[in-house]
């Protein structure tokens, strides 16, 4: 169970998205953990993801500037070297391995 990052409605994981500031188009944001966040389906999917709530509590979380800070950064090119990538692979693989393990799944 977890809180919707702009509603605050407790949901099942299984009912949620990654909810995404930036778009995941924008290379250069996609992984960045502060621009993803649990994030209803309907504040996700049916209310175009909540942008300005989203960047309200990004701030609030991350303190002032934050979601300008990811905007700027959004719109510079990303080039991934084969390095980074296998890098960003592994680290997300053990979090889910430890997500995994400590919620029983």
């Amino acid at each position: 169970m977890g809180e919707c990052f702009t509603c605050g409605s407790m949901r099942h994981y299984t009912e949620v998205d990654a909810g995404h500031f930036m778009s995941r188009a924008c290379m250069k944001t996609r992984w960045d953990e502060k621009n993803v966040q649990f994030q209803c389906k309907r504040c996700n999917g049916f209310r175009s993801g909540e942008q300005y709530k989203f960047s309200i509590r990004l701030d609030e979380l991350y303190g002032e500037g934050t979601a300008e800070a990811l905007l700027i950064a959004s719109k510079m090119t990303a080039r991934w070297s084969r390095e980074e990538l296998d890098s960003m692979y592994h680290h997300y693989k053990r979090k889910v391995d430890e997500l995994k393990s400590t919620k029983g799944l």
